[in-house]
């Protein structure tokens, strides 16, 4: 019984560690990400190009850990109680990756067809990312205090969801910036999706981040 209880914890910790490792994967991808929408802002469009090509060998790179993160809960079996708790954040974090992959793309798209974006437009977009990034930057840390201080990860996921609550608020002020635009309407499109997504990439930060607190109690 003592064994099994030791080679739990240990299981434990080798997934908490492999989680941490899909996360940086995950911020370094959203990072590229918010570099792509300031070219945007900043009519640098040469440069969202290759950066589009950064942001899908990150993707495909977090893409890895995630099926080894697949496989090492799928190894695991009955021995952690809480392996559907791990198998949902995976989930999640696909989730987010899949979203910020999905975001270049788009970016990308709105780089290719031109126009000029309203001012207006481009600071909001560039805060709700900036943000987005925030809260990222807050599971990170939930999930970094996850095992070591139950406190400092319930605050952390805590203000996730405070954040959360911004990008919401953000997203309905800088959608109505867009549609009330002069612009043509498939830059209009692609900037209301650009948006969409930050707030949807949010979301699941906080969903995801609410799973970190089921994780601690």
């Amino acid at each position: 019984m003592v064994f099994r209880v030791t080679m739990g914890n240990r299981t434990l910790r080798d997934l908490i560690a492999i989680c941490q490792d899909y996360t940086r994967e995950v911020v370094e991808l959203f990072r590229k990400v918010v570099s792509m929408l300031e070219d945007l802002a900043k009519e640098e469009r040469s440069s969202i190009k290759v950066k589009l090509k950064e942001v899908e060998a990150l993707y495909r790179r977090s893409s890895e850990i995630e099926r080894s993160l697949i496989k090492e809960l799928n190894d695991v079996g009955e021995l952690l109680a809480n392996r559907e708790d791990f198998f949902r954040l995976t989930d999640k974090l696909g989730e987010m990756a899949d979203y910020m992959e999905g975001l270049g793309v788009i970016i990308g798209d709105a780089a290719e067809i031109g126009g000029k974006v309203p001012s207006r437009v481009k600071e909001g977009i560039v805060k709700l990312s900036e943000v987005t990034l925030q809260a990222l930057l807050k599971f990170r840390e939930s999930l970094l205090a996850l095992g070591e201080s139950s406190p400092r990860t319930l605050d952390l996921a805590k203000q996730v969801e405070e954040l959360e609550r911004e990008v919401d608020a953000l997203h309905r002020k800088i959608d109505l910036e867009v549609i009330t635009s002069k612009v043509e309407l498939p830059l209009i499109l692609l900037l209301r999706d650009i948006i969409q997504y930050l707030e949807n990439t949010t979301d699941k930060i906080e969903e995801a981040a609410e799973l970190v607190r089921i994780l601690v109690m």
